[in-house]
């Protein structure tokens, strides 16, 4: 719906309350046509100031999961956040960023420049510990640029840096030029799983997670439809937006 609907929507809504209760102006049958004027003038105007104010721009939308998980969407930055933090990569786990490998503007290459540039081995060391028990899908010698391992979607790399735990989660495949994509059919799996894992590694605190797959993941479904995902789920968690970016907690 068009934001001139809505605003129409509000406005003959509100005009059809006040009409409802016109009876209350029934004291003005004796006066002249110019204070009929200022009367219907100030009522056009009252309903255009509380359509605009409904048709605002929120910081918040809350929608109900059910009664005892309700979704909060929300402006934000999840850097700024102190707790777990979901951040959402690629098959490969790649640390690699300039711009071919990682994009510097995507959440993955963001968090490696903000908390690891100039200390990419460290990451790189922290990754393989974290991945020890996990087994790879295949291995890809012939791969041109980035790590050679690949890990099945859904795998989740739990790595401590200073106040916070980062969850890095294989959300997208990387074909052989570098092109992300996430399986829709694969999607709700790999939620269920990072949500398994947040939920072994919070112990109480806040988890902050991305509202995956609505940057380069590539994945043919609107935002509304992402947040859908997560209600079968039954979680609680909070969205937050910053730069064209989803970001929740939970």
């Amino acid at each position: 719906m068009s934001v001139f609907k809505v605003f129409l929507s509000h406005f003959l809504s509100f005009i059809g309350a006040i009409s409802a209760c016109i009876g209350a102006f029934s004291w003005l049958s004796g006066h002249g046509t110019v204070t009929w004027i200022i009367v219907g003038g100030s009522i056009v105007i009252a309903g255009i100031l509380y359509s605009c104010f409904q048709i605002r721009p929120s910081k918040s939308i809350q929608l109900l999961i059910n009664n005892s998980f309700p979704l909060q969407i929300e402006n934000g930055d999840i850097f700024a956040k102190k707790g777990v933090i979901i951040i959402p990569v690629n098959d490969y786990f790649d640390t690699t960023v300039d711009n071919r490998v990682i994009a510097a503007d995507t959440i993955h290459g963001k968090f490696i420049e903000k908390f690891f540039k100039g200390r990419i081995s460290e990451l790189n060391d922290k990754i393989d510990t974290a991945l020890r028990r996990e087994v790879p899908i295949g291995d890809v010698p012939y791969r041109a640029e980035g790590k050679t391992k690949r890990y099945p979607l859904g795998t989740c790399a739990v790595l401590a840096e200073g106040e916070n735990t980062y969850i890095l989660v294989a959300l997208t495949n990387f074909d052989e030029n570098n092109h992300a994509s996430i399986p829709l059919p694969e999607y709700g799996t790999i939620i269920q799983k990072i949500i398994e894992k947040a939920s072994t590694t919070a112990n109480s605190r806040p988890v902050y997670m991305p509202l995956l797959g609505s940057g380069q993941g590539g994945i043919q479904i609107g935002t509304k439809d992402i947040v859908l995902y997560y209600k079968p789920n039954r979680v609680l968690f909070k969205c937050k937006y910053s730069q064209g970016a989803a970001y929740c907690y939970f």
